[in-house]
């Protein structure tokens, strides 16, 4: 068995974890509070060390006075906690939602419609370029709710219904093959370094 304390803390931990299988229970609820008392206490940490790194380090040991700004704009979220001055933060919210919507708009676009007509556009030279494009048509078909779908945009239409439910069926079998290689991994941890019975 291991010796080391820290491994001894995750292999209890991952136990009290899994005993929800049987039902809920103390050590289970013990493992959860600890896990969302860790997982705030990281987040008040990474807070304070990008605080004193990208904004108090920045302006009083560099002397880079422009980093005020987002510092004073940071500070004026708060400003919604005072009633007579709630309106100021309504500024830097602006200016968050403004930014955020560009930037996902922009990669929206780019990775959900540029992206994927580029990998459309293959050489039908193999059958795996052919059935991409044809899986495509076919669901483009299935999703053509412009006008009454005459006899060819019928088939297609069915093929492309067909080729969404192996899609579909594929991204399943991928997650539940995901949730297994992460039980895998936590089997490995508990008995080669805990228990020590494998390599």
């Amino acid at each position: 068995m291991s010796t080391s304390i820290g491994v001894w803390i995750a292999a209890m931990l991952t136990l009290a974890a899994y005993s929800f299988l049987y039902k809920e229970n103390r050590f289970y609820r013990a493992a959860e509070h600890i896990y969302v008392g860790a997982g705030a206490g990281y987040s008040l940490v990474m807070g304070y060390t990008n605080v004193l790194n990208k904004a108090w380090n920045p302006i009083v040991q560099k002397g880079q006075i422009q980093m005020l700004i987002p510092v004073i704009l940071g500070l004026l979220l708060f400003a919604r906690f005072t009633k007579s001055v709630r309106w100021l933060a309504r500024i830097p919210l602006a200016l968050l939602v403004g930014m955020g919507a560009a930037i996902a708009l922009r990669g929206a676009v780019e990775a959900q419609f540029i992206s994927q007509v580029r990998a459309t556009m293959v050489p039908l030279t193999n059958i795996n370029n052919l059935l991409v494009v044809t899986g495509v048509m076919g669901v483009l078909c299935y999703f053509f709710f412009t006008f009454p779908k005459n006899r060819p945009i019928q088939i297609g239409a069915s093929y492309g219904r067909w080729m969404i439910m192996i899609t579909m069926g594929a991204a399943f079998g991928n997650a539940v093959m995901g949730r297994i290689s992460l039980f895998i991994g936590v089997l490995q941890f508990m008995f080669g370094q805990w228990i020590k019975i494998i390599k």
